[in-house]
Parts: C-alpha cells; sequence; structure tokens
C-alpha cells in the first residue's frame, strides 16, 4: 500500500508501478496520514520518507502506532534540522520547498517525541562529510571520494556531540502504544 494526500503523488507512484512491473502487487490511495482508513494493527512494517515534517507530528504518530501491529516497525528516513551548514542552504533555496517544509524539519527532539506513542526508538544518524562531495558528482573521481567520506561518516556520526549535524536520520520505531 502507499498513501499521500495529494492525488498527483498517487498517480505518479501508479505510472511508476507500472514501469517497474510490480503494479500487480501494489495498490496505492488518496489519504491522510494523520486519518487513516485502515483498521488498527494492520502492518507488520510502515515506511515513511520524508514525510513526517509535513504533518501534525502527534496526529501522525498516534494514528502510525494505531495502524502498526503490536510486534510491527515503523522506519522512518527524514532530514534534519541541526546542522547550521545545511539549514543556510534551505534558507537560500526556500523556492524548492514550502515555509511550513522549512520551519518544521524534524529535530532529535521532535523524533524522540515518537516515544509517547512507541516504547522503542532506535536512530542511526548518515551523511555528514559525505555531503562534500556532491560538487565532485560529475568527475571520474566522485565515487572513490564518496566512499572515503561515509567511510569517516561512520565513525563520526558514532560521536552523539556529532550526530545531531548529521543531514539524514533514518529513525526505526517498535513496541507501538495501544
Amino acid at each position: 500500500f502507499g498513501i499521500d494526500i495529494s492525488r498527483v503523488a498517487i498517480d505518479n507512484a501508479r505510472d511508476l508501478a507500472v514501469r517497474e512491473k510490480v503494479a500487480d502487487r501494489c495498490e496505492f490511495r488518496v489519504m491522510d496520514a494523520e486519518r487513516m482508513e485502515f483498521p488498527g494493527s494492520y502492518f507488520d512494517i510502515i515506511q515513511e520518507y520524508g514525510a513526517l515534517h509535513h504533518l501534525d507530528l502527534k496526529a501522525a504518530y498516534a494514528e502510525l502506532a494505531r495502524v502498526l501491529k503490536p510486534d510491527g516497525r515503523l522506519i522512518c528516513t527524514e532530514a534534519l534540522r541541526h546542522n547550521p551548514l545545511i539549514h543556510a542552504y534551505r534558507k537560500r533555496t526556500m523556492h524548492l520547498r514550502t515555509q511550513w517544509e522549512f520551519e518544521h524539519i524534524l529535530g532529535v527532539p521532535e523524533i524522540k517525541m515518537g516515544l509517547d506513542y512507541f516504547e522503542a526508538v532506535d536512530i542511526r544518524f548518515f551523511h555528514l562529510l559525505s555531503l562534500a562531495a556532491v560538487p565532485l558528482r560529475k568527475t571520474f573521481f566522485f565515487n572513490a571520494i564518496l566512499k572515503s567520506l561515509e567511510l569517516l561518516d561512520e565513525v563520526l556520526l558514532r560521536l552523539p556531540l556529532v550526530q545531531r549535524w548529521a543531514w539524514v536520520a533514518v529513525v526505526v520505531f517498535s513496541k507501538p502504544r495501544k
């Protein structure tokens, strides 16, 4: 199942599923993620990508916990707001996002709000130094530099004081509170 409040996004998802020859296994619906039409404890796994900061976070967490099975997992991939350089880039490129999106990009405190709705949260952080490779993406040495910077990120992003400066977090919520 795939849901989005936008008809255009759902149409695009259906078209992609057809192109990738998986349409017979996919169902897409226009639906509000804060008020889903699915019964409680319906999903084993829910995967969300970059949408939480567009929603009323408390309503979204409550609804996601409601439709997740007791032993299920919610996997979220979200950009983070803490890095001042990335934040400055976002300010300079406001034409790429809405004001709401800019003001509501998640931080660690908003992620940890999920503990009101889930008993467990595991956060992994990605992309700090590896972002420096982006301007080199069209060069022949891009892959080598990117791999080296990703290895450095793996080490640096284990440090609690550095983690919040990452660009992206992958968060796994489990044990929904019913």
